[in-house]
């Protein structure tokens, strides 16, 4: 069971970082977890000295699960965020333009219109 445990915690901890998968690896962690605390209590109780294996594996999955749940809360707030770049560059643009410099519009626009007219007078 130390050697499960083991290798769950690897797994849990290299494949915890993925944004969408580690919801997936968050039971694998437990999973190690739990195997690596039974075999602990095991082999503690038995007065075995072979417990490299089963400490190495829940040390490993405990690291693992606050990594996890990091990740979990950053592919949610990818999820959850719709905003596209253009929409967040057009929302600054109209606050910033239309609030206190309507004066500048109505000056580029009569100014556009007087050079428009001049263009189709040259001809």
């Amino acid at each position: 069971m130390g050697i499960a445990s083991f290798i769950l915690g690897i797994i849990s901890i290299v494949m915890g970082w993925l944004p969408f998968i580690c919801f997936l690896t968050l039971m694998t962690a437990i999973i190690g977890l739990i195997f690596g605390i039974i075999d602990t209590i095991k082999k503690s109780k038995t007065n075995d000295k072979n417990k490299g294996f089963s400490i190495a594996g829940l040390i490993i999955s405990a690291i693992s699960i606050p990594i996890i749940l990091i990740m979990s809360l950053v592919s949610i707030a990818i999820i959850v965020d719709d905003t596209e770049p253009d929409d967040i560059y057009n929302r600054y643009y109209d606050d910033y333009y239309d609030d206190d410099d309507d004066w500048l519009d109505d000056w580029y626009d009569q100014y556009y219109r007087k050079n428009r007219i001049n263009d189709y007078k040259s001809f």
